[in-house]
């Protein structure tokens, strides 16, 4: 169990470092650099919000496997893939690009003047970035590695797919000891050993998206002029070249491989009922978890508790928990998986995007307008009615968008819950993977990431 255990904490703590080490020059580069394509790659900042993992796992298959583009161009036979460097390399690409959003929001809002005060007095940029702006950045980095850090420690269909002969993950074993060897007391173990392990590092983010917070509070905005690449472009350029070849490149394959089988896949009726399962779940989530968003932000509102420790934390609380075994304790809770059982349990897992995007759009209604909405209206809910929810209007699409896509793209939880006759377009997709339709997989895997993508963006627009 510990071997198992402490292999988790390994690929996960190395994905997150990868993820760092790409991030933090990619965020540099955005928020202190003026070059063609800057905006491009900052919206890929939203590639492991709205694209699932097993499309991502799909692409590096496609394009690094050993039927995959790069082999067939070189005429080799090279493959780094089913391995625990194919798994962290695939999670810590995949991963980057939330390190470099988070960053640049933070790099963008620094001020200058500690940094050419230690100019004027003779420090080398070297010794400014060390000592003044990897520093100030530190509370960004904290809050930006453990969410990826939970992202790897979690992660199922990456390690499902690529995990070498021998190794697994405490996802996988839980997996397999429910599923397939059918020891429930070793899964029971490995659960409660891993839901213990991220309620720590849960705690330890909210501290850090705290201080976080408090450190950047209190300064003004004021954007800098970006210089141009200059000497820079040596590092630009390798720099670049990897995010080509370990992030653009293979979600491009996934695209480019599932294009001869676009038509096939779009005759057989499996796919349309699974298209329908995953319009119905979506949509259902998206709003259970938009309706419960707004409420817990405008109770802690209205009670005047945005500072409250306790009430900040309890969004966070489902991070800890992972997918598996949730699921795994509703089907020992109700014996069968249900459509309405897979709604439930997505949305206690997925309220807490709702709520921290509704939260910032009801904390920008000023003091003033909520005094005046207090004295003048009949009661708090038609406060509610006529003051928060027009209000909010923007962040509540944004949030069905966010908790839609990211339902749309869930395989893990229709996995383990093993619903009768009963397909979405993820399991859809990882099932015909499973046999070895690999070029309908990638046409199906093709729609579920356009199609979370497209909403993702309607949804941040």
């Amino acid at each position: 169990m510990f071997k198992i255990y402490f292999y988790t904490l390994e690929i996960a703590l190395i994905s997150t470092l990868i993820a760092v080490l790409v991030g933090l020059p990619a965020s540099y580069f955005t928020a202190r650099r003026r070059f063609a394509g800057r905006k491009l790659l900052l919206s890929i900042s939203a590639v492991p919000l709205c694209v699932p993992a097993l499309i991502m796992a799909l692409g590096y298959v496609s394009f690094w496997g050993m039927n995959g583009t790069v082999n067939k161009l070189f005429g080799t036979h090279f493959s780094f893939l089913y391995s625990t460097a194919g798994i962290v390399i695939a999670q810590g690409f995949y991963n980057f690009p939330l390190v470099m959003g988070i960053l640049n929001d933070a790099w963008e809002r620094l001020g200058s003047e500690a940094e050419n005060a230690a100019r004027l007095l003779g420090a080398s940029e070297a010794r400014i970035f060390k000592t003044i702006t990897l520093r100030n950045l530190s509370g960004a980095i904290g809050a930006a590695c453990i969410p990826v850090f939970l992202f790897c420690y979690f992660s199922f269909m990456i390690v499902l797919l690529f995990s070498p002969v021998g190794r697994s993950t405490l996802e996988v074993e839980i997996y397999h000891s429910i599923r397939t060897t059918l020891d429930v007391a070793s899964g029971a173990k490995l659960a409660a050993l891993e839901t213990a392990t991220a309620f720590l590092i849960v705690f330890l983010y909210s501290f850090l998206a705290r201080k976080s917070q408090t450190t950047s509070s209190g300064q003004d905005y004021v954007p800098r002029e970006r210089k141009k690449l200059g000497g820079a472009f040596v590092c630009f350029l390798p720099f670049i070249i990897l995010v080509f070849a370990f992030l653009i490149f293979p979600l491009f394959s996934v695209f480019v491989s599932g294009g001869s089988e676009l038509g096939k896949l779009l005759k057989n009726p499996s796919f349309w009922k699974a298209a329908r399962n995953s319009l119905i779940t979506g949509c259902a989530t998206g709003a259970a978890c938009t309706m419960i968003g707004f409420a817990y932000s405008v109770a802690v509102k209205l009670k005047r508790q945005q500072a409250n420790v306790l009430l900040q934390t309890l969004p966070v609380l489902p991070m800890a928990i992972s997918s598996v075994v949730i699921a795994w304790g509703a089907t020992l809770m109700f014996k069968r998986g249900s459509a309405a059982l897979l709604i439930a349990i997505q949305t206690l897992l997925y309220w807490t995007i709702a709520y921290r995007q509704i939260q910032n759009g009801i904390n920008r209604i000023n003091y003033e307008t909520d005094a005046a909405a207090n004295l003048l209206s009949r009661g708090w809910f038609d406060s509610v009615l006529r003051i928060y929810l027009p209000s909010c209007k923007p962040v509540l699409i944004s949030a069905f968008a966010y908790c839609f896509a990211v339902s749309l793209g869930d395989a893990t939880m229709p996995l383990v819950l093993s619903i009768r006759n009963f397909d979405t377009l993820a399991l859809y997709t990882y099932k015909l993977a499973g046999a070895y339709r690999f070029s309908q997989a990638c046409a199906c895997g093709g729609i579920v990431a356009a199609l979370s993508m497209l909403i993702f963006g309607i949804g941040k627009k």
